[in-house]
């Protein structure tokens, strides 16, 4: 039964009893009018690369901010949630019941390298990366190889974790859905110690989890804490650790049909709610992150920071995808990859020297750093076995046991580099340039002949223009690099790897402040090189050039009335051909040409403490292979929610209902993808209409 882990919350309910007389019936509530300050749902300062602490006015870049009070709004439980707010991000090959695979400009966001903890640790994201300790999520757009290394041009996608601050926090949150899902969790933070020298935030979540897929349920937990501490006036220490897990079974991905005369024929939308994959088909992993950074003030002018931190995550998973089917009948194969003890460890460490000099009229904001990663993956070991599964009308599959051989060994990858930043400051002008120096190792677990070592030396120059206190004119040139990727086990040439690729960056953009509402407008044009596989060999596609538009607009317009809106119009094309010509011209794979977001909510006068919310999130035609031989059709997300802010006692109390998917439309999520490494034309399918409630009491 779907309502059944409601019966959980009963228990669970108790724990807002601790408070004595809060919940007492005679208790009169009180409205608060406020939800967020006037700078709520703008872009501040950013915590990412060599930007970090910079108001996000003066990044040449397209940066995208989504902070604790829109999440809220929305009860955004994922970073697709989260990122939905941002023009250009999609998904790629998977739905949403396992974790976010997500694109941004029709790139992939690497799973290994593009995701950092507050500007430095890549962590994993090969779990749902919960939100709950996250002040804000971050989104530098393009290319990020100055401070990060090699990875691809999609974006650094950051989280940025909750701290103590001087005012206590003690709150706790009921979250569940009308699926039955059941979450509690706790936040906790103070300041102590005689000057307040000492922080802690602490959160611990955990929970049923029932999805709107029939069986595909499971739980999640959550244990993480923020730690600092001011040794002294000029020394701070920062810890933040965390543990995550997630077990939940993993819908089925449907994998494109070979084409008939030029065309792959697709098969009509699965009904969102029916579970193709086998209910035993689990996703089990469980990731633990630390990161500790030093700041150090040598002088009033200059700091030294060092950090150093982990990221492991291990899992076993069931993944499954649909093939060789009839797209009348449905029937066809299911095709499942029953892995375990798969492990993939980031080992980061990184020193910088920070600090400003001034040259007469000039000022320089100077970064001199060194920074090393290394990750080292295993895939475990793999059995695959077929069975008859029908796409529309799917039938149980019992569990067969399977014997499974060694693990695979570790591959490892090193990325070490050296770099250079200078942000100059003359009158109404900052130029910036910076250069890094990048070393790129990899070793094949198996076959030393896949070994290789690349060196490079790539630029960044931009210049920003304070054209008013309010408006800023940049434009910028930047170059990345990013790994060749492998060949898969099934390619001819399994196993093979391609050397790095370098790819070129050319952005220029407005970025205003109207009051209470930012918004910005960017030009922007990149070229990438492409890999993946022609007649099952694994190989240079060519090159790839994406020129777009994208503009944004976010803050709270007037004392009621708050806005964040984003549009993204992009040209995508392969300029370049290494084999098969016939892609020039054509589309990367899962690129949709337009993408935007509108979300609006209104705070009601008549009724104090009431906010009533609606969003809409468009996403364009894509191409479901780099031949475009076939396309799914474009998509519309309307949501709606409401929130109530009150006080019960002297604690406040905020209630929240959001609508997922208002009209309980049927659309391909996700179709294919443009990962460098892979041309696995996967299509998934969104989730249907879900009613979403939370209840936070703060203490």
């Amino acid at each position: 039964m779907r309502l059944k882990p409601l019966a959980r919350l009963i228990p669970a309910a108790a724990l807002f009893a601790t408070h004595g007389s809060v919940l007492a019936a005679d208790q009169q509530l009180e409205a608060v009018e406020v939800f967020a300050s006037d700078s709520a749902w703008r872009a501040g300062s950013i915590g990412v690369g060599t930007f970090r602490d910079t108001p996000a006015k003066e990044v040449p870049m397209t940066v995208n901010i989504v902070d604790r009070d829109l999440l809220d709004a929305q009860q955004a439980n994922s970073l697709y949630e989260a990122l939905k707010n941002t023009a250009g991000v999609t998904r790629a090959q998977l739905g949403a019941t396992a974790y976010d695979n997500l694109s941004i400009r029709g790139l992939l966001v690497e799973n290994r390298s593009n995701y950092r903890l507050n500007g430095g640790l890549p962590i994993v994201n090969l779990i749902d990366l919960p939100l709950e300790n996250k002040e804000r999520v971050e989104v530098l757009k393009g290319v990020g190889g100055l401070y990060y290394g090699f990875v691809p041009p999609s974006g650094i996608i950051n989280l940025v974790t909750k701290r103590a601050d001087s005012t206590p926090v003690t709150a706790v949150q009921l979250s569940t859905d009308d699926n039955g899902s059941a979450v509690v969790g706790l936040d906790v933070g103070r300041r102590f110690g005689s000057e307040g020298q000492f922080g802690a935030r602490v959160n611990i979540v955990g929970g049923e989890l029932e999805s709107a897929v029939e069986d595909a349920d499971g739980d999640r937990r959550l244990v993480a804490g923020a730690f600092d501490w001011n040794v002294t006036d000029r020394w701070l220490l920062k810890l933040d650790v965390e543990d995550i897990t997630k077990d939940v079974v993993e819908q089925s991905s449907i994998l494109a049909l070979r084409p008939v005369n030029g065309e792959i024929p697709l098969p009509r939308i699965p009904n969102p709610e029916k579970l193709i994959a086998p209910d035993w088909a689990n996703y089990d992993a469980e990731e633990q992150n630390v990161q500790l950074r030093s700041d150090f003030a040598l002088n009033d002018n200059w700091i030294w920071t060092v950090e150093a931190g982990r990221s492991r995550l291990e899992r076993d998973r069931n993944f499954s995808q649909m093939l060789n089917y009839d797209v009348a009948t449905g029937e066809g194969t299911l095709q499942i990859f029953r892995g375990q003890d798969q492990e993939f460890i980031n080992r980061n460490a990184r020193t910088e020297l920070a600090g400003r000099v001034e040259t007469g009229p000039v000022r320089h904001d100077l970064t001199v750093g060194y920074a090393r990663n290394v990750l080292s993956q295993s895939l475990g070991n793999t059995v695959t076995v077929n069975v008859a599964q029908n796409l529309y009308n799917p039938r149980d599959i019992p569990d067969t046991p399977v014997t499974h051989g060694a693990n695979a060994r570790h591959s490892h990858t090193y990325d070490r580099g050296w770099y250079v930043f200078d942000r100059a400051a003359l009158g109404d002008w900052l130029l910036i340039a910076g250069a890094r120096g990048s070393e790129f190792e990899f070793e094949h677990a198996t076959d030393n002949r896949q070994d290789y070592t690349k060196r490079k030396v790539s630029p960044t120059v931009a210049a920003v223009w304070k054209l008013t206190p309010a408006t800023n004119l940049y434009a910028g040139y930047l170059e990345g690099l990013e790994d060749g990727g492998i060949a898969r086990p099934t390619a001819l040439n399994a196993g093979t790897s391609l050397e790095p690729l370098v790819t070129r960056q050319w952005e220029g953009g407005v970025k205003t402040d109207w009051g209470g509402v930012q918004t910005n407008a960017a030009l922007f044009q990149i070229e990438r090189p492409m890999n993946g596989e022609i007649n099952n060999i694994y190989q240079r596609l060519g090159e790839a050039r994406l020129r777009g538009v994208e503009l944004s607009a976010g803050g709270q317009i007037s004392p009621r009335w708050g806005i964040f809106s984003s549009m993204q119009w992009i040209d995508a094309e392969f300029t370049k051909a290494e084999n098969d010509q016939s892609i020039v011209g054509n589309r990367p794979a899962n690129t949709p040409e337009v993408t935007a977001s509108l979300f609006v909510e209104h705070r009601l006068a008549a009724i104090p403490g009431l906010a009533l919310s609606a969003g809409a999130y468009y996403t364009g035609e894509r191409e479901v292979n780099p031949q475009n031989q076939a396309e799914v059709n474009a998509y519309t997300r309307y949501d709606v929610g409401a929130r109530y802010r009150t006080k019960v006692a002297s604690n406040q109390l905020d209630l929240v209902a959001t609508v997922e998917n208002v009209t309980d439309k049927r659309y391909w999520a996700a179709a294919g993808d443009s990962k460098v490494n892979s041309n696995s034309a996967l299509l998934a399918v969104g989730m249907p209409r879900t009613l979403r409630l939370s209840a936070k009491l703060s203490f």
